[in-house]
């Protein structure tokens, strides 16, 4: 551990560790710098805690194979809070391990609270009875016999999802549920003194990720899990670079090839003679992994950004709602580059009513900034769309207006018409404008985390932390201003070059490799076109979103 506060724990099940070749996860460990690593499960698996060990520099555990030294927790150091005091965690081999000696494991916590962050044990978990229409926490018996009462006890878990965040609380003596708070952003505390409360807190593979491939990074603190974050393991090694996929990747691996540096050292024909490969996508890996490598965004075309050219920048424009399908815009905040200040719009009062905000933000926007653009990042499928449909329904004296605006959208310029490649592992804004410099203010929320704090205030009024979350939107809005800046300064398209040898000095050196064809350039110009038909998203008016 270094000198910031706190400290990342990896956590990665079996399988991902097993599956996956070296390069990849020498890879993971070099970009995500974890100080401290957790393989996953209830059931032992000594070879992929042997491999964890051997690739990775953080200090590795594995709930199953941990036995407690002094007692019947291990503890890991793995940090330091901004005071200087040890961060902990200790782990359990599972609930037969905390069911045995149930008030050692209490004291065990109550007396190293101000050091111990979380207690980790796989075993936990929650299922889902239909016919009872309830959810139920396995081990609540075991958990209330054996953490100590008033007082709130985090316990991470490779049984829930990474992102599953719920206080459990129990009666000391029975197990049995009392309550379950489902939203925490409001903060957490215990629910009576002869109560135990317990916040589980997932780590294992998220929905829509094979349980091989999916990770979560954990950020802790003296007050606990700040932000948990999901990867995909593909996202590194060979497979983070596009246009490869596991059968590519092995296909390079039987050629000595296993990862980006030695990708690059490999001629294009080489590549190009691949199966189902051929100059064309040989010669994106390259660039792709390139960018990669350098940590720099390329621009593949001469095609100007939305408003480069024009006196005045677009103002950044990012929204709030409730969810994905809203019945409410309840933020709406701007930043202008020009002036570097930002401003938002926020329904704080009557969560009822969309028509303040819009109105707020329209008056605003058409009054002092008639003649300006609007850029956002992926709005072509959100913010503009749900602002045109709001707008239309709770302001239609401004729909006109509304859709005179220019209206542009970065990512869609970028990455949707293939004008440019990011360094980002993924094309969400966050892990772009990470990737190029961008210091976030770090309020620990995303979109799902606000639409849910603000379900929250709709049905209970309880408010939220404004402040917080005005941060937040902010935060979005320089951002795409940041990345928007990297791009606008990055090499044009005519400084590519192919080269049929490229050795990685020259790669860190950035000395690109031979100029695209103008047969490519004609085709990729005609894919954009076919695009922008397709999907109706012309940067202009509303009309074409």
């Amino acid at each position: 551990m270094t000198a910031r506060d706190g400290a990342t724990l990896l956590a990665l099940p079996p399988s991902a560790l097993a599956d996956r070749p070296v390069a990849t996860l020498e890879d993971l460990d070099r970009t995500l710098d974890a100080d401290g690593l957790w393989v996953l499960g209830s059931s032992r698996d000594p070879q992929a805690f042997a491999r964890a060990r051997g690739l990775f520099d953080a200090s590795a555990f594995h709930p199953p194979l941990e036995t407690g030294d002094d007692g019947p927790l291990s503890r890991l150091t793995i940090g330091r809070t901004a005071d200087g005091d040890a961060l902990e965690i200790a782990v359990a081999q599972g609930l037969p391990s905390l069911r045995t000696t149930p008030n050692a494991v209490s004291n065990e916590l109550r007396e190293n609270e101000p050091t111990v962050a979380a207690l980790v044990c796989d075993d936990v978990t929650t299922t889902v009875r239909p016919t009872a229409l309830e959810t139920a926490l396995e081990g609540a018996g075991t958990l209330a016999s054996a953490l100590p009462s008033d007082r709130v006890t985090t316990v991470l878990t490779g049984g829930e999802p990474a992102g599953y965040d719920e206080l459990w609380h129990l009666d000391a003596d029975t197990g049995a549920v009392r309550a379950v708070d489902h939203d925490l952003l409001g903060g957490v505390e215990p629910l009576a003194d002869d109560c135990v409360s317990v916040r589980i807190q997932g780590a294992g593979p998220v929905e829509g990720y094979s349980r091989r491939q999916s990770i979560a990074s954990l950020t802790l603190t003296g007050d606990g899990i700040e932000r948990v974050d999901t990867h995909e393991i593909t996202d590194f090694g060979l497979e983070a670079v596009s246009r490869i996929g596991p059968k590519t990747a092995e296909r390079l691996a039987e050629r000595g090839v296993t990862t980006r540096p030695e990708l690059l050292e490999t001629d294009l024909e080489t590549l190009a003679d691949l199966p189902r490969v051929g100059r064309e996508r040989a010669r994106t890996m390259h660039r792709h992994a390139r960018v990669l490598e350098t940590g720099e965004p390329r621009r593949l075309t001469d095609d100007s950004l939305p408003g480069e050219n024009w006196s005045t920048p677009p103002l950044c424009l990012d929204i709030e709602t409730d969810g994905l399908s809203p019945t409410i815009i309840w933020q709406v905040g701007v930043y202008d580059p020009a002036t570097d200040e930002y401003r938002a719009f926020v329904e704080r009062a009557d969560p009822t009513d969309p028509g303040p905000v819009l109105e707020a933000f329209c008056d605003w926007l058409l009054g002092v900034h008639p003649d300006r653009a609007l850029l956002t990042w992926n709005g072509w499928r959100f913010d503009y769309r749900h602002l045109g449909a709001f707008i239309a329904r709770h302001v239609p004296y401004y729909v006109d207006e509304w859709e005179s605006i220019p209206k542009f959208d970065l990512y869609l310029w970028a990455a949707s018409n293939e004008n440019a490649l990011l360094p980002g592992r993924t094309n969400e804004l966050g892990t772009v404008s990470d990737a190029l410099g961008y210091e976030s203010a770090g309020t620990g929320l995303d979109g799902a985390r606000t639409a849910a704090a603000y379900q929250r205030f709709m049905r209970t009024g309880a408010p939220l932390e404004w402040d917080r979350h005005e941060a937040y939107c902010e935060d979005d809005c320089r951002a795409l201003w940041h990345v928007y800046e990297r791009l606008r300064d990055a090499p044009r398209a005519e400084s590519w070059t192919d080269s049929n040898r490229s050795d990685s000095s020259r790669v860190a050196a950035d000395i690109p490799d031979t100029e695209s064809s103008n047969e490519e350039s004609t085709s990729r110009r005609t894919n954009r076109r076919t695009l922008r038909e397709t999907t109706t998203t012309e940067q202009t008016g509303l009309s074409d979103f």
